[in-house]
């Protein structure tokens, strides 16, 4: 336990007083001061900022790959199991729908690069996702079907 709370044991709900405390104006100055040295060390260490993000996020995108497939990950058409080849697919093929109303809900600021994981995990995984691997999807998003299903007889090569 911390020296503040052994000291300040009357105050209880940690978060609300937190909270509370970010709209005077000491927790104001003190948000900004942070924001402002957050961003200097970000600056200096860009290396390890770098790898800290990347390692997040391949850990969200692992357990999104395995969520909405098994463990391990593999493409629901053609079953091809490399992680870099895997990607999310909108199983009814409205991605660009479902962006534009994440837009609405964010209140005009959309979700780009990678935080589609992110989102879909903060929302508790929901329905209407699979996993493809990039050709696959291309080849449903051109074609509506994947040519895995045309010929079964054929598989593609890299």
């Amino acid at each position: 336990m911390s020296r503040w709370k052994k000291k300040n044991k009357e105050v209880t709900g940690d978060a609300l007083y937190m909270r509370e405390w970010s709209k005077t104006k000491a927790g104001q100055a003190y948000r900004k001061k942070h924001a402002e040295y957050a961003r200097e060390w970000r600056k200096k260490n860009k290396e390890k900022f770098h790898a800290t993000q990347k390692r997040c996020y391949e850990k969200v995108r692992g357990e999104m790959l395995v969520h909405y497939s098994q463990n391990p990950p593999s493409c629901e058409c053609c079953g091809e199991t490399r992680l870099y080849f895997l990607s999310l697919d909108h199983i009814k093929g409205n991605g660009s729908e479902h962006r534009r109303q994440i837009v609405k809900e964010n209140g005009g600021t959309p979700i780009g690069g990678n935080a589609l994981p992110y989102w879909l995990k903060k929302h508790g995984w929901p329905k209407g996702f699979q996993v493809l691997c990039y050709n696959c999807n291309f080849a449903k998003r051109n074609d509506t079907s994947c040519p895995c299903q045309k010929d079964k007889t054929k598989t593609i090569q890299c």
